[in-house]
């Protein structure tokens, strides 16, 4: 596919390992992404704004540097994958609170 648009055979060795590295954060992307939407149907803007800060300015912009300048061109195509793993536990937490302090306030309202 990448073969497409590129010729070098170099490049198209590189850009078929960074597809498959993307591919294995796909399935913590959908549980972010569906953690994300969670906040919004809930109206908690900041929550899923939250989310989207750490993924992209707090986490990812700094794991590619610090994971460039470890494992070279490797460790920056691995960035993704574990910001998305980190970025997934972090969303669960936050998913876990939330519905935790939801339950203890319906759990008051229902005792007044």
């Amino acid at each position: 596919m990448v073969s497409i648009f590129l010729q070098d055979s170099e490049l198209i060795e590189l850009s078929a390992r960074f597809l498959r590295v993307l591919c294995l954060s796909a399935a913590f992307l959908g549980i972010v992404n569906m953690v994300t939407a969670y906040f919004q149907a809930l109206g908690k803007a900041k929550s899923s704004l939250k989310i989207t800060m750490l993924r992209n300015v707090i986490l990812f912009i700094p794991g590619v540097f610090i994971l460039n300048a470890l494992f070279g061109i490797n460790g920056a195509i691995a960035a993704q994958p574990v910001v998305e793993i980190i970025l997934t536990a972090i969303c669960l937490l936050m998913m876990n609170y939330s519905q935790k302090k939801e339950e203890k306030l319906m759990l008051k309202t229902q005792a007044a």
